[in-house]
Protein backbone atom coordinates (compact mmCIF):
# COMPACT_ATOMS: atom_id res chain seq x y z
CA UNK A 1 0.00 0.00 0.00
CA UNK A 2 1.32 3.26 -0.97
CA UNK A 3 1.93 5.58 1.88
CA UNK A 4 0.69 9.15 2.18
CA UNK A 5 2.95 11.89 0.82
CA UNK A 6 4.24 14.28 3.38
CA UNK A 7 5.39 17.83 2.98
CA UNK A 8 3.79 21.26 2.36
CA UNK A 9 1.65 22.16 -0.58
CA UNK A 10 1.36 25.82 -1.72
CA UNK A 11 -2.12 27.10 -1.41
CA UNK A 12 -3.72 29.63 -3.66
CA UNK A 13 -4.08 33.06 -2.15
CA UNK A 14 -7.19 33.60 -0.18
CA UNK A 15 -9.70 35.89 -1.75
CA UNK A 16 -11.04 38.66 0.40
CA UNK A 17 -14.39 37.98 1.86
CA UNK A 18 -17.30 40.20 2.61
CA UNK A 19 -18.23 40.91 6.16
CA UNK A 20 -20.67 38.23 7.03
CA UNK A 21 -19.22 35.76 4.58
CA UNK A 22 -18.93 35.24 0.87
CA UNK A 23 -16.19 36.13 -1.50
CA UNK A 24 -15.77 39.51 -3.11
CA UNK A 25 -15.78 39.34 -6.85
CA UNK A 26 -12.17 39.51 -8.04
CA UNK A 27 -12.95 42.04 -10.73
CA UNK A 28 -14.54 44.36 -8.24
CA UNK A 29 -11.50 43.98 -6.02
CA UNK A 30 -9.11 44.88 -8.85
CA UNK A 31 -11.21 47.90 -9.86
CA UNK A 32 -11.16 49.23 -6.35
CA UNK A 33 -7.39 49.01 -6.29
CA UNK A 34 -7.17 50.83 -9.65
CA UNK A 35 -9.43 53.57 -8.39
CA UNK A 36 -7.35 53.94 -5.25
CA UNK A 37 -4.18 54.41 -7.29
CA UNK A 38 -5.99 56.89 -9.58
CA UNK A 39 -7.14 58.93 -6.58
CA UNK A 40 -3.58 59.11 -5.35
CA UNK A 41 -2.41 60.39 -8.73
CA UNK A 42 -5.14 63.08 -8.78
CA UNK A 43 -4.29 64.08 -5.24
CA UNK A 44 -0.59 64.39 -6.11
CA UNK A 45 -1.35 66.43 -9.24
CA UNK A 46 -3.64 68.73 -7.26
CA UNK A 47 -0.94 69.28 -4.63
CA UNK A 48 1.62 70.09 -7.33
CA UNK A 49 -0.79 72.58 -8.96
CA UNK A 50 -1.37 74.32 -5.62
CA UNK A 51 2.37 74.65 -5.06
CA UNK A 52 2.78 76.16 -8.52
CA UNK A 53 -0.12 78.52 -7.82
CA UNK A 54 1.45 79.64 -4.56
CA UNK A 55 4.73 80.25 -6.32
CA UNK A 56 2.90 82.22 -8.98
CA UNK A 57 1.14 84.31 -6.33
CA UNK A 58 4.41 84.97 -4.56
CA UNK A 59 5.97 85.98 -7.86
CA UNK A 60 3.08 88.36 -8.65
CA UNK A 61 3.26 89.96 -5.19
CA UNK A 62 7.01 90.44 -5.61
CA UNK A 63 6.53 92.10 -8.98
CA UNK A 64 3.86 94.42 -7.55
CA UNK A 65 6.10 95.36 -4.65
CA UNK A 66 8.99 96.06 -7.02
CA UNK A 67 6.71 98.19 -9.21
CA UNK A 68 5.54 100.25 -6.23
CA UNK A 69 9.14 100.81 -5.10
CA UNK A 70 10.13 101.81 -8.64
CA UNK A 71 7.26 104.30 -8.86
CA UNK A 72 8.13 105.79 -5.46
CA UNK A 73 11.79 106.13 -6.43
CA UNK A 74 10.78 107.79 -9.70
CA UNK A 75 8.50 110.23 -7.88
CA UNK A 76 11.26 111.01 -5.38
CA UNK A 77 13.69 111.63 -8.21
CA UNK A 78 11.23 113.93 -9.99
CA UNK A 79 10.50 115.77 -6.76
CA UNK A 80 14.22 116.19 -6.09
CA UNK A 81 14.85 117.48 -9.61
CA UNK A 82 11.89 119.85 -9.39
CA UNK A 83 12.94 121.00 -5.94
CA UNK A 84 16.53 121.55 -7.08
CA UNK A 85 15.38 123.43 -10.18
CA UNK A 86 13.06 125.64 -8.12
CA UNK A 87 15.75 126.50 -5.58
CA UNK A 88 18.22 127.30 -8.35
CA UNK A 89 15.94 130.24 -9.21
CA UNK A 90 16.51 131.85 -5.79
CA UNK A 91 19.08 134.55 -5.12
CA UNK A 92 20.97 133.42 -2.01
CA UNK A 93 24.02 135.56 -1.32
CA UNK A 94 26.39 134.90 1.57
CA UNK A 95 25.78 137.24 4.50
CA UNK A 96 27.58 137.83 7.79
CA UNK A 97 25.66 139.21 10.76
CA UNK A 98 28.35 138.57 13.38
CA UNK A 99 30.32 141.63 12.31
CA UNK A 100 27.40 143.78 13.48
CA UNK A 101 26.85 142.21 16.90
CA UNK A 102 27.01 144.75 19.70
CA UNK A 103 25.20 145.91 22.82
CA UNK A 104 23.40 149.23 22.18
CA UNK A 105 23.51 151.64 25.10
CA UNK A 106 19.70 151.98 25.21
CA UNK A 107 19.01 148.23 24.96
CA UNK A 108 18.61 145.96 28.00
CA UNK A 109 21.66 143.83 28.83
CA UNK A 110 19.77 140.58 28.29
CA UNK A 111 20.85 137.55 26.32
CA UNK A 112 19.15 137.16 22.95
CA UNK A 113 16.03 135.02 23.46
CA UNK A 114 15.13 132.15 21.15
CA UNK A 115 12.93 129.05 21.18
CA UNK A 116 13.16 126.02 18.88
CA UNK A 117 9.35 125.96 18.52
CA UNK A 118 9.31 129.50 17.05
CA UNK A 119 10.75 130.16 13.59
CA UNK A 120 11.54 133.85 12.97
CA UNK A 121 11.94 135.09 9.39
CA UNK A 122 12.36 138.79 8.67
CA UNK A 123 10.40 139.89 5.60
CA UNK A 124 12.14 142.88 4.01
CA UNK A 125 10.29 144.82 1.35
CA UNK A 126 12.36 147.28 -0.62
CA UNK A 127 10.45 149.95 -2.44
CA UNK A 128 11.35 153.01 -4.50
CA UNK A 129 8.59 154.88 -2.73
CA UNK A 130 7.82 158.52 -3.22
CA UNK A 131 11.48 159.60 -3.12
CA UNK A 132 12.50 157.23 -5.92
CA UNK A 133 15.11 155.50 -3.72
CA UNK A 134 15.34 151.74 -3.88
CA UNK A 135 18.27 151.36 -1.48
CA UNK A 136 16.13 151.78 1.64
CA UNK A 137 13.85 149.16 3.07
CA UNK A 138 10.24 150.25 3.10
CA UNK A 139 9.05 147.32 5.18
CA UNK A 140 10.56 145.22 7.95
CA UNK A 141 8.07 142.63 9.14
CA UNK A 142 8.96 139.68 11.34
CA UNK A 143 7.02 136.54 10.38
CA UNK A 144 7.07 134.13 13.34
CA UNK A 145 5.78 130.56 13.02
CA UNK A 146 4.88 129.31 16.50
CA UNK A 147 4.50 125.54 16.05
CA UNK A 148 3.80 124.97 19.75
CA UNK A 149 0.82 127.33 20.04
CA UNK A 150 -0.24 126.96 16.38
CA UNK A 151 -0.01 130.70 15.69
CA UNK A 152 1.36 132.78 12.84
CA UNK A 153 2.62 136.07 14.27
CA UNK A 154 3.30 139.19 12.21
CA UNK A 155 5.31 142.00 13.79
CA UNK A 156 5.88 145.30 11.96
CA UNK A 157 8.94 147.43 12.83
CA UNK A 158 8.33 151.06 11.93
CA UNK A 159 10.99 152.45 9.63
CA UNK A 160 11.14 155.81 11.46
CA UNK A 161 12.34 154.30 14.76
CA UNK A 162 15.46 156.10 15.92
CA UNK A 163 17.85 153.31 16.91
CA UNK A 164 21.53 152.62 17.40
CA UNK A 165 22.78 150.98 14.22
CA UNK A 166 26.24 149.32 14.10
CA UNK A 167 28.75 151.18 11.88
CA UNK A 168 26.19 153.96 11.44
CA UNK A 169 25.25 155.30 14.87
CA UNK A 170 21.84 156.70 15.80
CA UNK A 171 19.58 156.79 12.75
CA UNK A 172 16.25 155.64 11.33
CA UNK A 173 15.79 151.89 11.12
CA UNK A 174 15.61 151.89 7.33
CA UNK A 175 19.12 153.37 7.18
CA UNK A 176 20.38 149.92 8.27
CA UNK A 177 19.43 148.42 4.93
CA UNK A 178 21.06 151.26 3.02
CA UNK A 179 24.35 150.67 4.84
CA UNK A 180 24.50 146.92 5.27
CA UNK A 181 21.52 145.28 3.59
CA UNK A 182 19.63 142.44 5.21
CA UNK A 183 22.51 141.46 7.50
CA UNK A 184 22.71 144.86 9.18
CA UNK A 185 18.91 145.17 9.36
CA UNK A 186 18.52 141.81 11.11
CA UNK A 187 21.35 142.46 13.54
CA UNK A 188 20.13 145.97 14.38
CA UNK A 189 16.75 144.55 15.41
CA UNK A 190 18.33 141.66 17.31
CA UNK A 191 20.78 143.94 19.12
CA UNK A 192 18.10 146.35 20.27
CA UNK A 193 15.14 144.06 21.02
CA UNK A 194 17.00 140.92 22.17
CA UNK A 195 15.16 138.32 20.09
CA UNK A 196 16.79 135.93 17.64
CA UNK A 197 16.54 137.06 14.00
CA UNK A 198 18.94 135.36 11.59
CA UNK A 199 16.73 134.35 8.64
CA UNK A 200 15.25 136.69 6.06
CA UNK A 201 13.33 136.92 2.81
CA UNK A 202 13.77 140.06 0.71
CA UNK A 203 11.36 141.10 -2.01
CA UNK A 204 10.80 144.05 -4.31
CA UNK A 205 7.31 145.46 -3.96
CA UNK A 206 7.05 146.03 -7.70
CA UNK A 207 7.29 142.27 -8.20
CA UNK A 208 5.07 141.70 -5.18
CA UNK A 209 2.19 143.15 -7.21
CA UNK A 210 2.76 140.55 -9.95
CA UNK A 211 2.34 137.74 -7.43
CA UNK A 212 -1.01 139.10 -6.27
CA UNK A 213 -2.16 139.27 -9.90
CA UNK A 214 -1.01 135.68 -10.40
CA UNK A 215 -3.18 134.69 -7.43
CA UNK A 216 -6.19 136.46 -8.92
CA UNK A 217 -6.15 139.49 -6.61
CA UNK A 218 -7.01 139.81 -2.92
CA UNK A 219 -9.95 141.05 -0.84
CA UNK A 220 -9.32 143.98 1.50
CA UNK A 221 -11.67 145.57 4.03
CA UNK A 222 -10.99 149.32 4.12
CA UNK A 223 -12.42 152.46 5.67
CA UNK A 224 -14.02 155.37 3.80
CA UNK A 225 -10.98 157.66 4.09
CA UNK A 226 -8.60 155.16 2.51
CA UNK A 227 -11.14 154.32 -0.22
CA UNK A 228 -11.48 158.02 -1.09
CA UNK A 229 -7.66 158.42 -1.16
CA UNK A 230 -7.33 155.59 -3.65
CA UNK A 231 -10.15 156.86 -5.86
CA UNK A 232 -8.54 160.31 -5.98
CA UNK A 233 -4.98 159.21 -6.74
CA UNK A 234 -5.17 156.05 -8.84
CA UNK A 235 -8.69 156.25 -10.25
CA UNK A 236 -9.96 153.21 -8.36
CA UNK A 237 -13.61 152.61 -7.54
CA UNK A 238 -13.24 151.56 -3.94
CA UNK A 239 -16.01 151.83 -1.43
CA UNK A 240 -16.06 151.52 2.34
CA UNK A 241 -16.00 147.82 3.18
CA UNK A 242 -14.52 144.85 1.29
CA UNK A 243 -12.94 145.54 -2.12
CA UNK A 244 -11.22 143.18 -4.53
CA UNK A 245 -7.77 144.60 -5.34
CA UNK A 246 -5.39 143.91 -8.20
CA UNK A 247 -1.65 143.73 -7.58
CA UNK A 248 -1.06 147.42 -8.34
CA UNK A 249 -4.00 148.47 -6.21
CA UNK A 250 -2.79 146.32 -3.30
CA UNK A 251 0.69 147.84 -3.60
CA UNK A 252 -0.74 151.35 -3.48
CA UNK A 253 -3.00 150.43 -0.57
CA UNK A 254 -0.01 149.11 1.42
CA UNK A 255 1.89 152.37 0.87
CA UNK A 256 -0.84 154.89 1.77
CA UNK A 257 0.29 157.14 4.59
CA UNK A 258 -1.60 160.38 4.00
CA UNK A 259 -4.81 159.25 5.69
CA UNK A 260 -3.22 158.54 9.09
CA UNK A 261 0.42 157.71 9.89
CA UNK A 262 3.17 155.15 9.51
CA UNK A 263 1.35 153.06 12.11
CA UNK A 264 -1.67 152.90 9.82
CA UNK A 265 0.55 152.11 6.83
CA UNK A 266 2.28 149.17 8.56
CA UNK A 267 -1.14 147.94 9.65
CA UNK A 268 -2.25 147.91 6.01
CA UNK A 269 0.89 146.02 5.05
CA UNK A 270 0.09 143.32 7.58
CA UNK A 271 -3.47 143.29 6.26
CA UNK A 272 -2.21 142.68 2.70
CA UNK A 273 0.01 139.79 3.87
CA UNK A 274 -2.93 138.25 5.75
CA UNK A 275 -5.16 138.63 2.68
CA UNK A 276 -2.52 136.94 0.51
CA UNK A 277 -2.35 134.02 2.91
CA UNK A 278 -6.14 133.74 2.87
CA UNK A 279 -6.16 133.77 -0.94
CA UNK A 280 -3.29 131.29 -1.11
CA UNK A 281 -5.32 128.80 0.96
CA UNK A 282 -8.04 128.88 -1.68
CA UNK A 283 -5.69 127.77 -4.46
CA UNK A 284 -5.15 124.16 -5.48
CA UNK A 285 -1.79 122.43 -5.09
CA UNK A 286 -0.92 122.97 -8.76
CA UNK A 287 -1.77 126.69 -8.62
CA UNK A 288 0.19 127.10 -5.37
CA UNK A 289 3.24 125.45 -6.91
CA UNK A 290 2.99 127.58 -10.06
CA UNK A 291 2.74 130.84 -8.11
CA UNK A 292 5.68 129.90 -5.88
CA UNK A 293 7.83 128.70 -8.81
CA UNK A 294 7.17 131.80 -10.93
CA UNK A 295 7.95 134.18 -8.08
CA UNK A 296 11.18 132.58 -6.83
CA UNK A 297 13.50 134.58 -9.15
CA UNK A 298 12.32 137.77 -7.42
CA UNK A 299 13.23 136.51 -3.94
CA UNK A 300 16.51 136.95 -2.09
CA UNK A 301 16.98 134.87 1.04
CA UNK A 302 19.48 133.07 3.26
CA UNK A 303 17.13 130.15 3.95
CA UNK A 304 18.90 126.84 3.34
CA UNK A 305 17.52 123.95 1.27
CA UNK A 306 16.69 122.19 4.54
CA UNK A 307 14.87 125.27 5.86
CA UNK A 308 12.79 125.59 2.70
CA UNK A 309 11.95 121.88 2.55
CA UNK A 310 10.81 121.96 6.18
CA UNK A 311 8.71 125.10 5.67
CA UNK A 312 7.13 123.53 2.59
CA UNK A 313 6.25 120.41 4.60
CA UNK A 314 4.45 122.37 7.35
CA UNK A 315 2.89 125.01 5.06
CA UNK A 316 -0.57 123.34 4.90
CA UNK A 317 -0.78 123.41 8.70
CA UNK A 318 0.67 126.93 9.05
CA UNK A 319 -1.90 128.36 6.62
CA UNK A 320 -4.57 127.32 9.12
CA UNK A 321 -2.82 128.74 12.18
CA UNK A 322 -4.40 131.59 14.11
CA UNK A 323 -2.93 134.89 12.86
CA UNK A 324 -1.98 137.55 15.41
CA UNK A 325 -0.24 140.88 14.84
CA UNK A 326 1.81 143.48 16.66
CA UNK A 327 3.81 146.61 15.89
CA UNK A 328 7.03 148.00 17.35
CA UNK A 329 7.09 150.48 18.95
CA UNK A 330 3.96 149.63 20.92
CA UNK A 331 1.39 152.26 21.85
CA UNK A 332 2.60 154.45 24.69
CA UNK A 333 6.25 153.35 24.35
CA UNK A 334 7.60 156.07 22.07
CA UNK A 335 7.66 159.81 21.48
CA UNK A 336 7.79 161.97 18.37
CA UNK A 337 11.16 163.68 18.00
CA UNK A 338 12.42 166.35 15.64
CA UNK A 339 16.14 166.16 14.86
CA UNK A 340 18.33 169.25 14.36
CA UNK A 341 18.14 168.53 10.64
CA UNK A 342 14.38 168.92 10.83
CA UNK A 343 13.72 165.21 10.27
CA UNK A 344 10.98 163.69 12.37
CA UNK A 345 11.64 160.32 14.00
CA UNK A 346 10.28 158.06 16.72
CA UNK A 347 12.16 158.01 20.01
CA UNK A 348 11.66 154.47 21.36
CA UNK A 349 11.65 152.98 24.85
CA UNK A 350 13.82 150.08 23.69
CA UNK A 351 13.75 148.10 26.94
CA UNK A 352 9.94 148.17 27.24
CA UNK A 353 9.48 147.22 23.59
CA UNK A 354 11.98 144.40 24.00
CA UNK A 355 9.97 143.07 26.93
CA UNK A 356 6.67 143.29 25.03
CA UNK A 357 8.12 141.67 21.89
CA UNK A 358 9.59 138.75 23.84
CA UNK A 359 6.24 138.26 25.55
CA UNK A 360 4.43 138.30 22.18
CA UNK A 361 6.80 135.88 20.45
CA UNK A 362 7.72 133.48 23.23
CA UNK A 363 5.15 133.96 25.97
CA UNK A 364 7.78 135.21 28.40
CA UNK A 365 9.43 138.54 29.04
CA UNK A 366 11.82 137.22 31.66
CA UNK A 367 15.29 138.59 30.99
CA UNK A 368 18.08 136.03 30.52
CA UNK A 369 21.52 137.13 31.51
Amino acid sequence: MAGKQTGSRSRPPQRPRRAGGGEIDRYHYVDRDIYSRSDRRVSTASHTAKKKKKKKKKGSAGKRFFTVILVLLTLCALFYLGFTLALSRLDRPEIDTKQYEEQPSAAPAWSVLEDSSVINILLIGKDKGDDGMSSRSDTSMLVSIDTKNKQLKLTSFLRDMYLEIPTVGQSRLNAAYANGGAALTMQTLENNFRVNIDKYIEIDFENFAAVIDKMGGIDIDMNAAVAAEGNKNIGSHWTEGVNHLSGEEALYYARIRATDSDFGRTGRQRQVVEAMLARFKQLGITEMSTVAFDYLPYVTTNLSDTDILYLASIAPQVLNYEQVTMHVPNDGTYEDLTLPSGARVLGVDVEENSRLLREFLYGTSAPTE
